[in-house]
């Protein structure tokens, strides 16, 4: 019975050997999202160069423009229709992190076996609600960039995809699933780690993901970690690979710090829930 365990066990170990020595080892079908990111972060790059990559590539290209028209980004009602207008209007850190996005959908490839896509999906559900939720939190009840909250909220469970990528790999990550939970639980966060460093991914978002393990229900959140926290708590898909979270209204009643009480919260996310489902529906696909 312990064998499973144990090659499961040796697969992670000889997965984090891998990342420690820096072998990031990416499928090959987001090569492009890869060269895009890596365009992004140039400081120098203006609007009209981030348009230029952005409509060279299709998915990232209508995630733009959906993005852009959303509740969250549109306030006048105004649609648009042309990716130069779309970066415009959302900016060069929105952008980024939807590149971001289509790297983490990316991760676990296609022609993975049946298994791996639904755990995929599972857990990319629960990733775009958090990263939904992450941006309303911080928007409407901190001084906190909502777009960075978004980008962390895309990102804070990258070392699970990054395994789930692996596990064709490595077999032996799939041969018990109902040990896979803890296993990635107890992993993810120092593969996650490896992962955003190797694709230079803002210190402050590296941070937020390290830290929200070490955070709490705190109302208004000080920090992108706080956010997170707050995020995944009150989150409608729960992460796939964790323990079962706590009911939301005792994560909201421990989270009254302040002038905010729990109606004031619940109101909170009631009011945005346009915004939310746009947002979410733009990262979804």
């Amino acid at each position: 019975m312990g064998e499973p365990v144990n090659a499961s066990l040796e697969a992670l170990q000889r997965l984090s050997a891998e990342l420690e020595s820096g072998d990031i080892v990416f499928p090959t079908s987001i090569e492009v999202s890869l060269r895009i990111r890596q365009a992004l972060e140039d400081p120098g790059i203006n609007i009209n160069e981030v348009a230029r990559l952005v409509g060279a590539e299709p998915v990232l290209s209508a995630k733009t423009l959906k993005l852009a028209n959303s509740v969250a980004y549109n306030r006048s009602g105004n649609e648009v229709s042309d990716v130069r207008t779309a970066v415009g209007r959302v900016g060069i850190d929105p952008v980024r992190m939807l590149t971001m996005s289509l790297i983490v959908r990316q991760m676990v490839d296609a022609r993975a076996d049946e298994r791996l896509r639904v755990m995929t999906y599972d857990l990319w559900q629960h990733t775009i609600h958090v990263s939904a939720l992450s941006f309303v939190i911080a928007r409407r009840l901190s001084r906190l960039n909502p777009d960075a909250a978004m980008f962390a909220g895309v990102v804070h469970e990258i070392g699970q995809f990054y395994l789930l990528a692996r596990a064709s790999a490595f077999p032996a990550l799939l041969q018990r699933e109902e040990e896979l939970g803890g296993l990635m639980f107890s992993f993810s966060r120092s593969v996650g780690r490896a992962v955003l460093e190797a694709l230079k991914a803002p210190a402050q978002i590296i941070e937020a993901v390290d830290d929200e393990t070490m955070s709490g229900p705190v109302v208004p959140p000080r920090s992108l970690a706080d956010v997170l926290f707050l995020a995944e708590s009150l989150a409608a898909f729960p992460n796939p690979f964790c323990c079962e979270p706590p009911e939301n209204e005792e994560v909201i009643a421990d989270a009254v710090k302040a002038d905010l009480d729990n109606e004031t919260l619940q109101a909170v996310i009631a009011e945005s829930q346009e915004e939310i489902d746009s947002i979410i529906a733009t990262l979804h696909v």
